[in-house]
């Protein structure tokens, strides 16, 4: 009897060791369940909620007696695009899977979109039928965004590595575009000179021999003075000298200019110019240039014996002018293209046209620096182009009194050496640069008007000479080696004037910037001449400065 009450007591210990160790366990898996960073959620085989712990009310926000007993799909938890998530693991279940992973779209009470991984665990009762599911739910939305944000972060750096790959290969081709223009004139003129020189060509051939030279000399200025232009045009260093201008004399003026190319062509220009007052406020240089560079660029695509119509209206509060060809025409691809930089429709070796491809980008710039707008119609290749140019008129009340002059462009040089040698003749001038070639032409250029000239190659013979001769006028290259223009012209001015301190000064220079210009003309000169410059253009810059221009 004894011995059986003590295996019973012993049956008691054991059962309530074991109910502690089973309580041991159920509190150690609820405190995890109830801690853990996971969001622990149960729910049965038709998706009702048996189960939200702590970890899940702090992930989403709804206490667990806001969704207990609910389905899952009852409230706005699941996105509507990942309910087929979850019906995949009802399909799961009925294949008698016990695990699986689910990425789905949650919703906050607050609103707000969580992206999270569902470990779904499958409970089978004794009979086969699913009793519940147990889901631990990772919070992974910041790895998500991550991804995003790299999957966006790579495919802009493929886009930025395109560019970069089509700026190169743009840069190869305009270089060498570059290259082949600059070159084309230069062999053109180097090939003259050296036939000139070596006495091979026949002396009635020489107008022809200095025409092509000048020519292409021309072609050459004008491929840098685009660079330049362009250059300021990027850099927002282009500044306009904007007063009112009437349109009709600009576009005229142009046209003489660009008419011995028309000539040559037998291209017919047929004008339609309102006669009444067409004013607007702008640059006049500016606004003839971009004139020059449309009606060029007519000419050049336009076929022997085209025609090529000039049209300017008042159309409301816009100035409109209207240049259409008979030309090449423009194919449709390329058109949205048209005013890009360095952009040709036909950009090869083999290319019908030359030019570097910035004249309209050029044109595009100065319309919209002048507040208008320019665009370009082409019925395609072989139906010619048509470019029209808007710009803002003149209200009335912004019209002030004028005289002619105001309406005219900039008065051009007479052409004509002999007419304007006379404001030079006598005078004494100094020409310092380090190119002998530069120094010989201003030397035959103020010879032949019976100026005095004296050159010299360095500053610091040119100190010796202004100290000695005194000459009336210094013309300076700013480029030069050892010491340059700069240095010079500061060492002049620091001179007494009995010893020449006070020589005004004309920089003749290929520095042709904007700040470049500032900067000549801070350090002391009166003038700044950009390189290449006309004998006649030389020769009124030294009249003015001598005080002799004509009046």
């Amino acid at each position: 009897m004894a011995k059986n009450r003590k295996n019973s007591l012993q049956q008691i210990t054991k059962g309530n060791a074991a109910e502690d160790e089973l309580y041991e366990v159920h509190r150690r898996l609820t405190f995890h369940v109830e801690n853990t960073p996971l969001a622990v959620i149960e729910w049965d085989s038709d998706f009702r909620l048996s189960r939200w712990s702590p970890s899940a009310e702090r992930l989403f926000g709804w206490k667990g007696d806001e969704v207990l007993g609910k389905r899952i799909t009852d409230w706005k938890f699941v996105f509507d695009d990942d309910i087929e998530a979850v019906k995949k693991i009802r399909m799961r279940q009925s294949k008698g899977e016990q695990h699986g992973v689910s990425k789905n779209r949650n919703y906050t009470k607050s609103g707000a979109v969580l992206h999270c991984e569902w470990y779904n665990s499958v409970l089978y009762n004794d009979s086969g039928q699913v009793d519940s599911i147990l889901s631990l739910v990772l919070d992974v939305t910041a790895r998500k965004l991550a991804e995003e944000e790299n999957a966006r972060l790579l495919l802009r750096e493929q886009e930025a590595r395109k560019e970069a790959e089509e700026a190169s290969r743009s840069k190869d081709m305009f270089l060498a575009t570059l290259s082949h223009e600059l070159r084309t004139p230069l062999a053109s003129i180097l090939g003259w000179a050296r036939l000139l020189g070596g006495d091979m060509v026949d002396q009635k051939k020489y107008p022809e021999a200095f025409e092509t030279i000048a020519r292409n000399a021309k072609a050459q200025a004008q491929l840098i003075d685009d660079l330049l232009d362009v250059s300021r045009i990027i850099t927002g260093k282009l500044h306009l000298d904007v007063r009112p201008v009437e349109l009709a004399p600009i576009i005229e003026a142009t046209i003489e200019i660009v008419r011995p190319a028309a000539v040559a062509k037998e291209i017919e220009f047929k004008l339609n110019l309102d006669r009444r007052t067409v004013e607007i406020l702008g640059d006049p240089d500016r606004l003839q240039q971009l004139v020059w560079n449309l009606l060029s660029n007519a000419i050049k695509f336009t076929s022997n014996r085209g025609r090529v119509e000039v049209q300017l209206r008042r159309n409301g509060p816009q100035a409109e002018i209207t240049i259409r060809d008979t030309g090449e025409g423009i194919d449709p691809q390329f058109l949205p293209h048209v005013f890009e930089r360095f952009r040709q429709a036909d950009g090869s070796s083999a290319r019908k046209y030359s030019g570097l491809g910035l004249g309209l980008a050029i044109v595009r710039h100065l319309t919209e620096l002048h507040g208008g707008t320019v665009h370009a119609e082409s019925a395609g290749i072989g139906h010619g182009s048509t470019f029209k140019v808007s710009l803002p008129a003149v209200r009335d009340e912004q019209r002030a009194p004028t005289t002619a002059k105001d309406h005219t462009t900039q008065v051009a040089i007479d052409n004509k050496l002999d007419d304007v040698c006379a404001s030079v003749r006598g005078l004494r001038i100094l020409v310092v640069d380090d190119e002998e070639d530069v120094r010989r032409f201003a030397q035959m250029t103020f010879r032949r008007c019976g100026a005095e000239t004296v050159e010299s190659a360095s500053a610091s013979e040119a100190l010796r000479i202004i100290g000695e001769w005194r000459p009336d006028v210094l013309i300076a290259d700013i480029g030069m080696p050892d010491e340059d223009g700069y240095t010079l012209i500061q060492k002049v001015r620091r001179l007494p004037a009995n010893r020449g301190g006070r020589t005004p000064a004309l920089a003749l220079t290929a520095y042709a910037r904007t700040e470049d210009r500032v900067r000549i003309l801070s350090a002391g000169y009166q003038i700044h001449v950009a390189k290449p410059v006309e004998p006649v253009e030389l020769i009124a810059a030294v009249a003015n400065l001598a005080g002799r221009n004509k009046t």
